[in-house]
């Protein structure tokens, strides 16, 4: 089984810099989904996944529309739930926005990691049974940064850690194989070259 991870567009955001869960994309956001999905347009799939989200959901809709695919949506797959963060006081904001502080945000009613992580697991072996009953040899999944870090942390069989690889571009993507019923290649890096000439 050959899994290909794909990251959401870039997002609208708000004027503190925040992107909430309603956002969808921007307007180069929707050229990037473009642009990925020429790429994975090339390649044939079984199935296809995404997030509830709107912003994983319109990168999903472009390869949809421009290969006639079908797509399900996991809820599960979501990013981390960071509960009324927009309230949070201005200075918390712009240390989330700049990547300063760690993805616990339970003191607004949203996820820790540990619970995060457990959800994005669940979502994780609900994707792979459907796609199994399926005979799905090779899948899509368009996602988000922190999911697809918490699934590529699950295949290793390690705990969850957003600060262990690169951040990950908008519209890239990851490939991983199956290679037996516990085991997982390893992570190769992000696909990223099909954005250059994006601006």
């Amino acid at each position: 089984m050959e899994l290909w991870l794909v990251r959401h567009g870039e997002t609208i955001v708000e004027e503190d810099g925040l992107y909430l869960p309603r956002n969808g994309l921007t307007d180069l956001g929707l050229e990037q989904a473009k642009s990925v999905a020429k790429v994975l347009s090339k390649t044939s799939f079984d199935v296809c996944y995404s997030s509830a989200l709107l912003r994983a959901v319109q990168t999903a809709e472009v390869f949809a529309e421009m290969t006639a695919s079908r797509f399900t949506q996991i809820e599960e797959l979501n990013e981390i739930e960071v509960g009324s963060l927009e309230d949070a006081p201005a200075e918390f904001k712009k240390k989330v926005v700049n990547h300063q502080v760690s993805l616990d945000f339970s003191e607004f009613g949203g996820e820790n990691p540990h619970e995060f992580s457990t959800r994005i697991v669940s979502g994780f072996k609900k994707l792979i049974a459907d796609a199994e009953s399926k005979d799905a040899a090779r899948i899509v999944g368009f996602l988000h940064g922190g999911t697809i870090g918490a699934i590529l942390d699950h295949i290793a069989d390690r705990d969850f850690n957003y600060r262990r690889r690169p951040r990950m571009p908008n519209c890239s993507y990851t490939i991983v194989s199956k290679k037996s019923d516990r085991e997982w290649s390893d992570w190769q890096g992000w696909c990223s070259d099909h954005l250059a000439a994006i601006t």
